[in-house]
C-alpha cells in the first residue's frame, strides 16, 4: 500500500562526498556513511522483492518506510498489518559474524579479517518503534498485537550471538515466519485495517536530512564549487554557447547548471542568491546567472535585483 521513498540521505551523501576534498578532516566519514546508507537500500530492495513473490492466504497491509510522530518522530523500515496482530520488520544489510550484545545494547560485526565493529542496536530500535507505534495507535483507539523481527539480507552473514529480546531471521524466509504467527484474536474488520493503514499514509512525514552541511557540522566554503559532469562526475565544466562543456571526457549538456543549483540546496542552504549562484557556478555575469536563476521554477523573496532571493519549491520537485 505504500512503497519507499527516495533516499535523501544516500543522495545527500553521495553528493556531499563528491565536493568534499580529498584531504577534507570528514571525507573518510562521510564516504563510510554513504556506502552504509547505500546498502541499507540494497538490503531494504530485497525485502521489498520477498513480498512482491509472496502473498498470504488472510487480508493483509504491507507499507514500507513509515515515519510517523508519536511522543516522538520514528522511522519503520517496513510494517506488516492484519486483523489480527502488526508486524514491525527492521532490515539491516551487515555482513560477517554478528553478535547482539546487552547491557549495552549494541550490534558487533566481526569481519574476515577479524576487525570488530560497533553499531546501534537493532533490538533497541525495535523497542523503540514498538512502544511509539503502540501509542501512535491507541490515540487513534486502535488496540492490537504489535511484533518485531530483526530481518539480515547480507547473504554472507552467521549470528554468533542471537537477539535475545526479537526473533532474527533472513529475509528468504519471512513469508515463513509471518504464516507461522498465531491468528487469535480479531482486532479489525478488514474495512478498519484498511482505514488504518491508509491513516498511517496520510500521517507519513517524509525524513528529510536537508541541507546536509548544518547537519553534519562541515563549512559550505569547505566545498567544492563549479558545475559537475554528469558523464564523468567531475567537476569543472565550462558554460560555452552550446552549453555547458566538459574538459576532461568532452561532454556538452545544456542545463548542467540547474543540478548544479539543486546540489546547494542539497548542500548549503534554503535559499541562494546571484552572489552565492556565481560563486558556486564559477561565473562572473551578473545577468548571466539572473536569467538562469530566472528560468528555474523557484520560489522568489525580495523585489530588488540585487537582494532577490531563490528558494527550491521541495513540495513540488523532491
Amino acid at each position: 500500500m505504500k512503497t519507499r521513498s527516495n533516499e535523501y540521505s544516500y543522495i545527500g551523501l553521495k553528493l556531499l562526498e563528491r565536493r568534499l576534498p580529498e584531504m577534507h578532516g570528514m571525507k573518510d566519514l562521510i564516504h563510510s556513511k554513504m556506502h552504509m546508507a547505500k546498502a541499507g537500500i540494497h538490503g531494504e530492495v530485497r525485502v521489498d522483492g520477498v513480498f512482491q513473490k509472496y502473498s498470504f492466504p488472510f487480508e493483509y497491509v504491507v507499507l514500507h518506510d513509515i515515519s510517523l510522530e508519536s511522543y516522538g518522530k520514528f522511522q519503520i523500515d517496513t510494517v506488516f498489518v492484519t486483523q489480527y496482530y502488526a508486524v514491525i520488520l527492521e532490515s539491516k544489510n551487515i555482513g560477517g559474524r554478528l553478535r547482539f550484545k546487552q547491557n549495552p545494547l549494541q550490534l558487533e560485526r566481526e569481519n574476515d579479517e577479524g576487525k570488530v565493529d560497533v553499531f546501534e542496536s537493532p533490538e533497541g530500535q525495535m523497542e523503540r518503534n514498538i512502544c511509539l507505534l503502540d501509542d501512535w495507535l491507541q490515540v487513534r483507539g486502535v488496540r492490537i498485537p504489535i511484533y518485531g523481527v530483526i530481518v539480515l539480507t547480507n547473504a554472507k552473514v552467521l549470528v554468533v550471538e542471537s537477539s535475545v529480546n526479537y526473533p532474527t531471521i533472513l529475509h528468504q524466509t519471512i513469508p515463513v515466519f509471518l504464516r507461522n504467527i498465531t491468528r487469535e484474536k480479531m482486532c479489525l474488520e478488514v474495512d478498519e485495517m484498511h482505514e488504518l493503514a491508509e491513516k498511517m499514509v496520510a500521517s507519513h512525514q517524509s525524513y528529510f536530512p536537508y541541507p546536509m552541511c548544518g547537519r553534519w557540522g562541515i563549512h559550505p566554503n569547505d566545498l567544492l564549487t563549479g558545475v559537475c559532469c554528469e558523464k564523468c562526475e567531475k567537476l569543472g565544466m565550462v558554460k560555452r554557447k552550446n552549453g555547458w562543456n566538459c574538459l576532461r571526457c568532452g561532454y556538452v549538456e545544456r542545463l548542467a547548471h540547474e543540478k548544479a543549483i539543486w546540489e546547494w540546496f542539497v548542500l548549503v542552504g534554503e535559499s541562494i542568491n546571484n552572489r552565492q549562484c556565481r560563486y558556486f557556478l564559477k561565473l562572473e555575469s551578473f545577468q548571466s546567472v539572473s536569467r538562469i536563476l530566472n528560468s528555474m521554477e523557484l520560489m522568489r523573496e525580495g523585489s530588488a535585483k540585487r537582494n532577490t532571493l531563490y528558494k527550491w519549491n521541495w513540495d513540488l520537485n523532491r
